[in-house]
């Protein structure tokens, strides 16, 4: 996304902006005033303390008026739909292949290096000031400089505040585990009203989950938090959790900003402290070229954030029980968003197609995950990474199978806890051109020898040969839910617990076919389209089939027409031996 600050109708905006400042960035000041208190006592040993934080100020202040002459001229164009915060438009450019954001020249990388150099005297003459450590690792970061970190270890300024240093440097090089813990511990340390402003994540929720969370005390945040953040990490398979860091980062960066001259060359108010929770830094600069060469006007500043952004949030609050979570509850693609972040580890983030089934074992479940992205412009053509994550909470370490080498199309299978998970099977080029992931919750499947239970829907290719149990099926899972409607698939399941020896065990097997479109529905209302009906398989077998044992049936989908179809199966009458699946026939 771009972000530009509006010339024209300041006027009309500026009650929002004083509306927005009183209510983003008042915790924000009591921290930046903690961090100022902080610095005065640390200078009061030195005569000339005073001196030198006040030049290290006016350099930093120069040095972004200068930045602002040389930035590159770049027509960015005009937003087609500009969400309105303060003084300032955020849009998603139209971008094609000639929209390429230019870099930042060399005068302005020479005038970093010299605001570093100037930086780094300061800050030796004065180690514990806060703010000239801040602005250090601040520059350093944004210029890519590997140093960030040492710079960042060796800070003798507050604890905390070195600590939440460390963690952007950190984070912005990609080591997302150590930000994680550096962050960590500056939020043990840091004081109790600067806490509860880092931990407040109201800017970023949707309307949903937005109204229940801003009533919560900052206790209540705490805990609630911990279970959004666990579901909004993009992916289990990279180690932490960026969009967690990615925000405490943010954090950090309005704490940075507030006492310190913007490349916009405004003043700083609560519009631009929402921007950044929601949207992220700047990561380059441009100005307009001038509509006029005669008229003496001032160009317009727009700072563009990594593209793509994406929405990792769940649009609802997060349920009690992750069994109700499912995949569709992500919206990723949000628009216009509520906040985005763009993973610096790929350029691209895609659904996935995967299906997955669950057996139990004892006091285990094993789960199976087949995609088949073989066709994919991004995985069928270039190397990945494939994992399959399972975890029961935000508490205890998921089970995890990764491979790093994954052939297109591909099964593969976890041993986890018998209990409710959160199911994730993830994808990430090694080039960095793309990630996809699918994401759900599970119930736990019961094992009572005295009921009859039974595990999910697994189909399998191959037919008309059915496999005769689990270790025949696995392999020939099919990669996803969507089937070409002249084939033939195989239906495999298990059933667990047993039923008295001389009863009959009904089981029907219904496929339904679920969301008509709007077209069909019209049709079907003028009585133009047939109706759908479900088709229904009925049978009975022996009760008494033992604690587990493998079942699987031929299904003809050519019998179907196109389109999408809810497959349940019911075995008996217990609540608990029912299993369904959506599938899609082309």
């Amino acid at each position: 996304m771009s972000r530009s600050e509006r010339v024209g109708n300041r006027a009309r905006s500026s009650l929002l902006v004083a509306v927005l400042a009183l209510m983003l960035s008042a915790p924000a000041t009591i921290a930046q005033t903690q961090l100022l208190q902080t610095s005065a006592r640390n200078t009061q040993m030195r005569p000339d303390s005073a001196r030198i934080s006040n030049r290290a100020r006016n350099l930093q202040a120069t040095f972004e008026r200068r930045r602002r002459q040389m930035l590159p001229k770049f027509y960015p164009g005009r937003a087609d739909r500009c969400l309105i915060v303060g003084r300032f438009c955020e849009w998603h450019p139209n971008v094609t292949e000639e929209y390429v954001v230019p870099n930042e020249g060399r005068n302005i990388v020479r005038a970093r290096a010299e605001l570093l150099r100037d930086l780094e005297k300061a800050s030796a003459a004065l180690p514990g000031d806060d703010w000239i450590m801040g602005q250090r690792v601040r520059y350093l970061t944004e210029g890519h400089d590997t140093s960030a970190a040492s710079v960042a270890r060796a800070c003798r300024a507050t604890k905390w505040w070195c600590d939440a240093l460390l963690g952007l440097a950190l984070h912005v090089e990609g080591n997302f585990a150590a930000a994680d813990s550096a962050y960590a511990a500056a939020l043990v340390e840091m004081p109790a009203l600067t806490r509860c402003h880092w931990l407040n994540l109201t800017p970023l929720l949707d309307d949903d989950i937005r109204g229940t969370y801003k009533k919560m005390t900052c206790e209540q945040r705490e805990a609630a938090d911990a279970r959004i953040w666990w579901v909004s990490d993009p992916l289990f398979m990279t180690p932490g959790n960026e969009r967690r860091t990615e925000h405490f980062s943010r954090v950090l960066h309005t704490a940075l900003q507030q006492n310190a001259e913007n490349t916009y060359g405004s003043s700083w108010g609560g519009d631009l402290a929402e921007l950044i929770l929601r949207f992220g830094w700047a990561e380059k600069w441009t100005q307009e070229p001038p509509a006029n060469m005669l008229t003496n006007t001032k160009a317009a500043i727009t700072g563009h954030e990594r593209e793509p952004g994406f929405h990792f949030f769940l649009t609802q609050q997060p349920p009690d029980s992750v069994a109700l979570i499912v995949d569709s509850v992500f919206d990723i693609y949000q628009f216009p968003p509520r906040e985005q972040y763009a993973p610096v580890y790929t350029r691209a983030f895609v659904r996935l197609d995967a299906q997955v089934a669950r057996f139990r074992r004892g006091d285990s479940t094993k789960v199976v995950a087949a995609y088949d992205v073989s066709a994919d412009t991004i995985f069928g053509q270039r190397p990945f990474t494939a994992a399959l994550i399972a975890s029961g909470d935000e508490r205890t370490a998921p089970s995890k199978t990764e491979m790093a080498a994954s052939p297109a199309k591909n099964v593969l299978t976890v041993s986890t806890p018998w209990k409710e998970q959160l199911v994730g099977v993830e994808l990430l080029a090694n080039d960095s051109a793309g990630a996809a992931r699918w994401r759900s919750g599970f119930a736990e499947i019961p094992l009572d020898s005295g009921k009859i239970s039974v595990s999910d829907l697994l189909f399998v290719d191959g037919a008309p040969s059915l496999p005769g149990d689990l270790d025949e099926a696995i392999p020939r899972a099919h990669g996803g839910t969507k089937f070409s409607r002249d084939q033939k698939i195989g239906l495999f399941w298990e059933l667990y617990g047993s039923a008295p020896a001389d009863s009959a065990l009904p089981i029907s097997l219904t496929i339904t076919p679920v969301d008509e479109s709007l077209l069909r529905r019209a049709f079907r209302a003028l009585r133009i389209a047939p109706k759908l009906s479900p088709l229904n398989i009925r049978w009975q077998e022996n009760g008494a089939s033992g604690v587990l044992s493998a079942r699987s049936v031929l299904l003809d989908l050519s019998l179907v027409p196109a389109g999408k179809y809810a497959v349940k199966l019911e075995v008996g009458s217990s609540p608990s031996a029912a299993t369904s699946r959506i599938i899609e026939v082309k």
